[in-house]
């Protein structure tokens, strides 16, 4: 994907259950452990976020293991 100054997107936290939060770029799919105000894959400017609570997908697998 080329570089492109003029492109914005947004950063999506996926919050897990067992470790820490995770970022992903809403343009490119890159992941990075925390949020840069560009980024570093496809350079796109990161003008907010956006809220994907994975964990609680996570809960719901142990819970349906635990039968609870």
């Amino acid at each position: 994907m080329g570089r492109n100054r003029e492109s914005r997107a947004k950063w999506i936290r996926h919050s897990h259950l067992f470790r820490g939060d995770t970022y992903e770029c809403s343009r490119c799919g890159y992941t990075a452990g925390s949020r840069q105000e560009r980024c570093p894959e496809c350079d796109s400017l990161m003008t907010g976020d956006k809220y994907d609570p994975q964990w609680v997908d996570e809960l719901e697998m142990f819970d349906a293991i635990f039968d609870d």
